[in-house]
């Protein structure tokens, strides 16, 4: 909630204070190499505290930072702050994916994943609310955003299992060791960061620069994230039942076809609104697709390296969906960002096409189970 209230504050204010679309694809894309450089140092820290204690401390930061982003409204603050906020999400990724796929098996793994990604897109759908009844131009709605944030880590306090387990350095496998065992999921992951981070950073921009009032960009935003919560479950138990990657095919083609026609209607039409819906709801399951085939050929003991291979790989592609967006936005003009959301999704179903012709699914393996 605090996120989403915090990345469409950013696309409206942006505009005010006279920050360019480029600029602000590159803060976005810092994000992700706050990310990138987040994971392993992360994972060092993970041996010395437990899941619930590194939660704790990253969305603490994470809150202070948000403070942060009011005090400073300009583009080199905003540079270094996007670095911190992206390592230290980092954190909370590491320990909730490695937390859920520790007890999720393989059966039920795509319902579960689904409904993680569900949950949190229902936290930015929410902070798009905030953004509709308060002043973009005030310090307000950043501190907003950083106190939601300061109690992002209270429901952990509540969860029984496996909260004070800590990562073991003997269980570390190389990103080149999980890329050759699981390279649909791992490669694959890197355009599904591309097609997230174009989507999740940059949606607000693409709105403020389409001329959108800042309670349009919110109901805008908050359209992607709303079709993402409906049809995350229904479509993490569809990849439970047939093939994940041929259910992540599928779902680039619908998305670009939802590209092609909003190209072609008014950003301000309700028909917009309406495939903005789209959008989120056929793009965002990718993650969890994703996450969860990877997870399907890993062994229990090896799920935070997993985690960590995803995270990293997406948080690469992820550096560079905003550049993309923004490039495309330079060259082309608002519509830029539709199509390099169509040219990122094109090319995850190339790639996952032909993984399925290259090594075609097969039937879990007992040691995956579990």
């Amino acid at each position: 909630m605090g996120s989403g209230l915090l990345s469409s504050l950013m696309g409206v204010r942006s505009k005010t204070a006279g920050i360019s679309a480029g600029v602000m694809g590159v803060a976005m894309a810092m994000f992700y190499a706050g990310f990138v450089a987040g994971i392993p140092a992360m994972t060092k820290v993970h041996e010395l505290l437990s899941r619930r204690s590194l939660f704790v401390l990253c969305t603490l930061f994470m809150a202070a930072g948000s403070l942060g982003y009011g005090l400073m409204v300009n583009a080199v603050a905003w540079l270094v702050l996007r670095f911190v906020t992206g390592f230290c999400t980092a954190g909370c990724y590491l320990v909730v994916e490695t937390w859920l796929n520790d007890i999720a098996h393989n059966e039920i793994r795509g319902k579960v994943m689904g409904t993680y990604v569900a949950v949190a897109a229902a936290g930015m759908a929410a902070g798009q609310l905030v953004l509709s009844v308060v002043n973009p131009s005030s310090w307000v709605p950043f501190g907003i955003a950083g106190a939601i944030g300061a109690f992002a880590f209270a429901p952990l306090f509540t969860v029984k299992v496996g909260g004070e387990q800590r990562h073991h350095p003997a269980d570390t496998v190389s990103l080149a060791q999980m890329a050759r065992m699981v390279p649909s999921g791992i490669v694959g992951f890197v355009l599904v960061g591309v097609t997230q981070g174009c989507l999740l950073q940059m949606a607000a921009v693409y709105a403020a620069r389409a001329d959108l009032s800042s309670s349009q960009v919110a109901l805008f935003v908050g359209a992607i994230t709303t079709g993402a919560v409906a049809l995350q479950f229904p479509i993490g138990a569809l990849g439970d039942r047939i093939s994940r990657r041929g259910v992540m095919v599928a779902l680039c083609v619908m998305t670009s076809a939802v590209c092609v026609l909003m190209a072609n209607v008014s950003p301000h039409s309700a028909v917009s609104f309406v495939l903005a819906f789209a959008l989120g709801g056929f793009s965002a399951p990718l993650y969890a697709l994703g996450n969860a085939y990877t997870n399907d050929w890993i062994p229990p003991h090896q799920r935070l390296a997993a985690s960590r291979a995803l995270l990293s790989t997406y948080s690469i592609g992820a550096v560079f969906g905003p550049l993309l967006a923004a490039a495309a936005m330079s060259i082309f003009g608002t519509v830029g960002f539709l199509w390099a959301l169509l040219v990122s999704h094109a090319a995850l179903a190339v790639f996952m096409s032909y993984r399925v012709v290259v090594a075609p699914d097969r039937a879990f393996t007992p040691l995956a189970v579990g």
